[in-house]
């Protein structure tokens, strides 16, 4: 039987999701194949079935990426069981597939990118939306990700749309979702957008890169001051699949909020800090902090 495993981690724990080698417990895939073998679900030893569907870099989390394995455990065994033995990566649900099916083969992902409190005011982000909508259709990113020589260079995006959660400029986020993404290429849009937002860079310029051709010498200059935005504030945020269907599994889900609720107090401590910093910045301006 071949299951897909929705899943999520925490990216600071990894230095990213594809293993390095045969052991690399430092790694997203690393780390399930170990817990996969522990729990019987896979063989311990020799070939196994395992696929992720998308690759992440070093400091870049996941709420919903997809995992792959043929195994005779059914979903209500082996979920529970990995979640007891995952650290930084939780399980959430599960869907049947076709023997033959590839989990790398989605219709879409979604990525979102946090951006740093302040980065963009809110009665900017209607201009932000009007740079990110030169994303919008099918691109040649070659000049805005890391070259894969085993790859094409050409995606089609679906949405590329700024929003602000916070209703502050405290939490602005960036949600772009296309058919497939590029090494860098999530994190080198959103640097290339904010540098047009800011003036640095003009819209045209921005165009000219999408288009894929040969650079000038001026254009290699505007391409290589667009700056690959940290790793940190992007989340890849769901896998689809136009004929499967996740269903979620209780138990493995709770048992995934008992295992994170220290590291879900540690966050909410540290959001707080940061946020009673900056009021204390604002409050205080040049002169110090004011009682």
């Amino acid at each position: 039987m071949r299951l897909a495993v929705k899943f999520a981690y925490d990216g600071s724990f990894f230095h990213g999701s594809q293993r390095q080698s045969d052991d690399d417990p430092g790694s997203v895939e690393g780390r399930i194949l170990a817990a996969l073998r522990l729990v019987g679900a896979i063989p311990r030893e020799g070939q196994h079935s395992v696929r992720i569907s998308s690759r992440t870099d070093a400091g870049v989390s996941a709420l919903g990426n997809v995992l792959s394995v043929d195994t005779e455990m059914s979903p209500d065994e082996l979920l529970p069981a990995l979640n007891a033995n995952l650290e930084g990566i939780w399980c959430l649900g599960y869907a049947a597939m076709r023997d033959a099916q590839n989990v790398r083969w989605a219709n879409a992902r979604w990525y979102r990118y946090h951006l740093l409190p302040g980065t963009v005011p809110s009665d900017r982000i209607g201009d932000l939306n009007e740079v990110l909508s030169v994303y919008i259709g099918n691109h040649d990113f070659v000049h805005l990700s890391r070259r894969d020589e085993e790859r094409g260079t050409e995606t089609l995006i679906e949405q590329a749309r700024a929003s602000d959660l916070s209703g502050s400029g405290e939490l602005v986020v960036i949600d772009l979702i296309g058919s497939r993404f590029l090494w860098n290429q999530v994190r080198r849009m959103v640097g290339a957008a904010l540098r047009v937002l800011s003036g640095e860079m003009e819209r045209s310029d921005l165009e000219e890169l999408l288009s894929g051709a040969e650079l000038d010498a001026r254009l290699r200059d505007v391409r290589d001051r667009v700056p690959t935005m940290p790793p940190t504030g992007l989340v890849l945020m769901d896998v689809v699949y136009k004929d499967l269907e996740f269903i979620p599994h209780q138990k493995a889900l709770e048992l995934a909020c008992r295992r994170s609720e220290e590291d879900m107090w540690r966050s909410t401590v540290s959001v707080l800090i940061g946020s009673a910093l900056r009021s204390m910045v604002i409050r205080s301006g040049p002169t110090g902090i004011r009682n």
